[in-house]
């Protein structure tokens, strides 16, 4: 439907309402003015015929019909009126106009026959014998006994009443005419006044749509209009507020955004783009500026890349990931995924964070390559120094005390040397297979029980019991030589920074998804500010004690290692002067 101005949804009304208003009293006024001419008439004519009933009254009483009628028509010229005296049996004894003695009977006459029966007659109708419309009205003529002789009419044509009644009828036309006129012109200024400032306000309107927010809307004399005015001002400043936070959010996270070294891609549920940071364009090899809205696959032509991003919509936690993305070169990329949620809590996309990893994986591989090939070249050196060592030890020879002595010390340095070489090659084997060790199932009781046997002799030294608790059904996918030699270098580490008769405990067990294997002593404990760099390689929570009981300082790293192979975790709950409890939280994959 085709929509109109309110200026004209108001006017026709506005005039409709006029009309009907001018029209109704233009009707009033005429027919008030109609009735008043009647009523002036009626009450002349009821006059002139009182006037002719006092005097016909003694001629009546006497029936001197020629004096009745000469007195009719002497009254009739005086007044112009035309005056008729006619007896209880209806027949004229006078007439003002025409001979008596030849009209016919007016008995019947409706004003004669309600003047006869004693009330006063009026009726208006065509005369036949003036050949005109006449107003008639009789009147009762009574006797001293009250009795009725006879009924006097008077009559007047209604050509004056009908002469002015049509000139009052122009001039009511022409003044109504000339109101509505005016009413009309009236309700267009009206009307005006209304829509003008609404047409003012919608021009300000689109001016804050466009961005104009100094703007402002005059007050307004209707109070109405005023508060709109007022609430449109409001909004304006409101909106221009908004707007500006808006705008310095928006800028603030662009800066953050653009500023930031990795990359950031958002998508949303159908895998349409929301945002890519620059980083992430020069990561993936496409303009960042022209991707909003389009499709991952359009953009992004990296199969692994595509499916990660299908992983993190279904996920509902977080992933991680490492890619390798090959195109003209190749890159090493950390993926880090999440589900991307609006105010409401509701998943909208999913947020994906891309690190170029590809230089300090180079780094990485040449220092492993670097700590494999040097241990495996000081290997040989060390190897025959301690061999050159312990014979010059043996008993063929026979050494002074002080050179005895120092031989004693290259032989336990070459040893703790030969011990440090063995577990650098340790972990740079475990970096080359992270991720890719061959696990099988296997009963952790006979890992445990072999881990145990192993660290016999250390804690026999100290008569320090190892004892375990695991279930005899208990098994795991595993990889059993290096899950063996975690635990020994955690049994052997509780041995070391243990006093002697103080047990060591091993415990295993199935929860949830995974199992954990505990190893708990009760020595000397660690301070909690070492606990999270405990890891580390040749982390040292006390170097003197440390060095004094022969620790390389890669025994805790290779723990970590092998557990990060399996896929799983280790932590360390600790209470100085209490002891240490080491976990392992292995996947239960079954």
């Amino acid at each position: 439907m085709k929509k109109k101005h309110l200026f004209w949804l108001l006017l026709p009304s506005y005039w409709a309402l006029t009309a009907v208003a001018v029209i109704v009293v233009a009707f009033y006024a005429f027919h008030s003015m109609s009735n008043l001419n009647f009523q002036a008439l009626e009450n002349d004519i009821n006059t002139r015929a009182l006037l002719l009933a006092d005097h016909a009254a003694p001629m009546v009483q006497r029936m001197d019909t020629k004096a009745i009628d000469a007195l009719c028509k002497k009254l009739g010229r005086s007044v112009h009126t035309r005056f008729t005296v006619i007896a209880s049996d209806g027949k004229v004894l006078g007439d003002s106009d025409e001979n008596p003695d030849l009209m016919e009977y007016h008995g019947d006459r409706p004003e004669v026959r309600q003047a006869l029966g004693g009330s006063q007659g009026i009726h208006r109708r065509y005369s036949r014998t003036v050949k005109q419309e006449m107003m008639y009205i009789a009147v009762p003529l009574k006797n001293e006994n009250g009795e009725i002789l006879c009924a006097v009419r008077a009559a007047l044509p209604m050509t004056a009443i009908k002469g002015e009644l049509n000139k009052m009828t122009s001039q009511v036309v022409v003044a109504a005419l000339v109101t509505g006129l005016l009413a009309m012109a009236v309700c267009i200024v009206v009307v005006r006044r209304i829509t003008a400032p609404l047409l003012g306000m919608s021009s300000a309107a689109r001016k804050f749509a466009e961005g104009d927010f100094n703007h402002r809307i005059p007050a307004q004399q209707a109070v109405e209009l005023d508060l709109l005015a007022e609430s449109l001002n409001t909004m304006s400043e409101q909106l221009n507020k908004t707007l500006s936070t808006l705008s310095e959010q928006r800028n603030e996270q662009q800066a953050v955004l653009s500023s930031m070294d990795e990359g950031v891609l958002a998508i949303d549920r159908r895998e349409r783009i929301i945002h890519m940071n620059r980083v992430a364009g020069e990561i993936l090899g496409v303009d960042h500026t022209q991707v909003k809205r389009k499709l991952i696959q359009q953009v992004i032509r990296f199969s692994n890349l595509q499916e990660f991003s299908k992983a993190v919509l279904g996920s509902q936690k977080p992933i991680s990931m490492d890619l390798t993305l090959i195109g003209k070169t190749e890159k090493q990329i950390q993926a880090h995924g999440t589900v991307l949620r609006n105010a409401a809590d509701e998943s909208i996309g999913a947020l994906i964070v891309l690190r170029d990893v590809t230089h300090i994986r180079h780094l990485e591989t040449v220092r492993a390559d670097f700590v494999a090939n040097v241990s495996h070249e000081l290997k040989t050196p060390i190897t025959s120094i301690k061999g050159f060592v312990e014979t010059l030890l043996s008993d063929d020879w026979n050494h002074e005390p002080d050179i005895l002595r120092f031989l004693e010390i290259i032989n336990q340095q070459s040893g703790r040397l030969n011990a440090i070489i063995d577990d650098l090659l340790t972990l740079s084997r475990l970096e080359q297979k992270e991720g890719h060790v061959q696990k099988v199932p296997s009963e952790l009781a006979a890992v445990i029980n072999n881990a145990i046997y192993l660290c016999q002799l250390q804690a026999a030294k100290k008569n320090i019991a190892v004892t375990m608790e695991c279930p005899g059904d208990l098994a795991l996918a595993i990889n059993a030589p290096l899950l063996e030699q975690a635990l020994v270098n955690l049994i052997i580490n509780a041995i070391k920074y243990s006093e002697p008769d103080k047990p060591v405990r091993i415990a295993a067990r199935k929860l949830p998804g995974k199992v954990e294997i505990s190893v708990k002593d009760e020595g000397f404990g660690i301070e909690h500010k070492h606990l999270e760099r405990l890891f580390e390689r040749f982390y040292r929570v006390d170097t003197a004690r440390s060095r004094k009981l022969g620790g390389t300082g890669l025994g805790l790293s290779i723990v970590k290692h092998i557990v990060q192979v399996h896929e799983g975790s280790i932590r360390v709950e600790s209470k100085l002067g209490i002891g240490s409890t080491f976990i392992i939280s292995l996947p239960d994959e079954a």
